[in-house]
């Protein structure tokens, strides 16, 4: 199983796992898209989305983009810019639990939460320069929207690598806790958030702050066939 699903009053706690690192493969996007189908389904009133003991997520599944499979390739690209579009747009608060490293487009996942909770060690990285792909502007859009100009430019050129308080500095992450208490604390700040904030109103400000930042990933995601196949 890739994605474990609990709801524990208001709080759904979505986990994924796929015994490795957490792959966003077809399978892997599908299911987690399974899950928050179930939390609107619950009347949930707040998400967190968590990885496993070793890692957040490692990313897009390289095997699609070797497999000589143009179409493939760009189907878990669509899909997972679809899910990044689908967490920063998503009707309750979304907390990502980096219970471990965040690479690539476990990375740019990461940046979708509304409130982000890290370890010590949970490596925040886009490190597609470092091992041949040029980073789709989808992802681009979505580190602008997030990161500190500096550390924007660093990220996306040069492939650096940001935890503690550098990924809090950079704006990869929220608050840093100790690495046990990492999924915790993310179901803290959600109860919390279920308690206290008003859904409808939660929703409707974040679409106006992301306004500009979601156009520019919906033209990421458009272009993505001339982007990488045109």
């Amino acid at each position: 199983m890739n994605v474990h699903y609990e709801l524990n009053e208001s709080v759904a706690t979505i986990t994924l796992d796929d015994g490795k690192v957490n792959v966003l493969g077809p399978a892997m996007q599908s299911a987690i898209n399974e899950a928050l189908d179930r939390a609107e389904a619950d009347g949930a009133k707040a998400v967190v989305l968590a990885g496993n003991q070793r890692v957040f997520s490692g990313g897009f599944d390289l095997s699609v983009f070797s497999s000589g499979d143009a179409q493939a390739a760009l189907g878990m690209l669509s899909g997972g810019f679809e899910l990044a579009v689908r967490c920063l747009t998503f009707p309750v608060p979304v907390i990502m639990a980096a219970t471990g490293p965040a690479i690539a487009m476990g990375s740019f996942l990461l940046l979708t939460g509304d409130h982000r909770v890290g370890g010590p060690k949970s490596r925040c990285q886009a490190n597609e320069v470092a091992i041949g792909m040029t980073i789709p502007n989808a992802a681009i859009e979505i580190m602008r929207m997030r990161l500190a100009p500096a550390a924007f430019q660093r990220a996306v050129s040069m492939a650096a690598t940001f935890a503690g308080d550098d990924a809090l500095a950079a704006g990869w992450l929220d608050e840093v806790v100790d690495a046990d208490a990492v999924l915790s604390r993310a179901q803290e700040v959600a109860a919390e958030a279920a308690s206290t904030l008003n859904t409808g109103a939660h929703r409707a400000s974040k679409l106006k702050a992301r306004k500009a930042a979601l156009t520019a990933i919906r033209a990421g995601i458009d272009g993505l066939a001339t982007e990488f196949t045109g």
